[in-house]
């Protein structure tokens, strides 16, 4: 299912097929869809422990024990499973007003109802921080209430882009735990190099993944002559712009080297980041979601 404009409250559910797996277990104790590093009681095999070591004589194995040649008894451990916080954190500075083909101020506001209807579906707790520039416009604090989704939907609907740089999303981030916590990154990335590498690094060591707003429009204007109402990218102002079919190939050109350098600082840090481009596939974006642990 594609949606390239904002969804109302009812078709949220659309988004419950939104999962996702850390590369490492967790540490916790409240039950959730997470490996957790606890050992123990749980649903999955872990291993094999000495009695004396983990005395639980309910989890006998009694096969290992019996054919032990030094007569040692084993227990069997599982491993239980925890939740986390999966964070939002959204980047509404100035540039994600302009448009070319796409709302990707729409699309922010949907993927974000969307992730947080998927957190509840998978017992995870779920917060968001809406940076715009200098200041955070809205924060959620983590939550599994229902209508969340459609709270946040409804309160984000109520603002718009504004500001520029980076400090808001700093600020936000030096907030964060850094375990049991899941960051989405939703951004149209307007930012130099040396700024996507500074977010990056203040986010470590925890899970990022960057959802990446682009407008097709936008990256390649259509190459006819004559006066055009554009918006500047990175404040979002208006204005008039003499168009050409040279000033088009320069624009397309700039920010096709644009995207490979920040592609490149995402490397760096060894993520890829999830492309949106004009519209939503939500099938596509819960496969990306499976395809690796975070």
């Amino acid at each position: 299912m594609s949606f390239d404009a904002p969804l109302d409250a009812a078709g949220l559910h659309l988004f419950d097929v939104l999962a996702w797996r850390l590369a490492r277990a967790l540490p916790g104790l409240r039950s959730g869809g997470h490996l957790g590093r606890m050992r123990g009681a749980g649903e999955i095999f872990a291993d094999v422990a000495p009695l004396l070591a983990h005395p639980d004589p309910r989890r006998l194995d009694l096969r290992r024990s019996i054919s032990d040649p030094f007569g040692t008894l084993s227990t069997r451990r599982f491993q239980a499973r925890t939740d986390l916080r999966l964070h939002l954190l959204l980047d509404g500075s100035a540039s994600l007003a302009a448009s070319g083909s796409a709302d990707r101020w729409g699309l922010m506001r949907l993927l974000a109802a969307g992730f947080a209807q998927a957190a509840r579906r998978g017992q995870d707790l779920c917060a968001a921080s809406l940076c715009c520039g200098a200041g955070i416009a809205h924060q959620e604090p983590p939550s599994r209430r229902p209508g969340l989704a459609q709270e946040l939907l409804a309160t984000l609907s109520g603002l718009h882009p504004q500001g520029r740089g980076i400090d808001a999303l700093l600020a936000a981030t030096a907030e964060l735990p850094t375990e049991r916590i899941l960051v989405v990154l939703v951004s149209d990335f307007e930012l130099t190099p040396a700024e996507l590498q500074q977010i990056l690094t203040a986010l470590r060591p925890r899970p990022v993944l960057p959802i990446w707003l682009r407008d097709r429009a936008l990256e390649q204007p259509a190459p006819r002559f004559g006066l055009i109402d554009a918006q500047d990218p990175e404040t979002g102002r208006r204005r008039t712009q003499l168009a050409a079919r040279r000033w088009a190939a320069r624009q397309a050109a700039a920010a096709t080297a644009a995207r490979a350098a920040l592609r490149a600082v995402f490397s760096e840090h060894g993520l890829r980041p999830v492309e949106i481009a004009d519209s939503i596939e939500v099938a596509e974006l819960a496969a990306r979601l499976d395809e690796a642990p975070l």
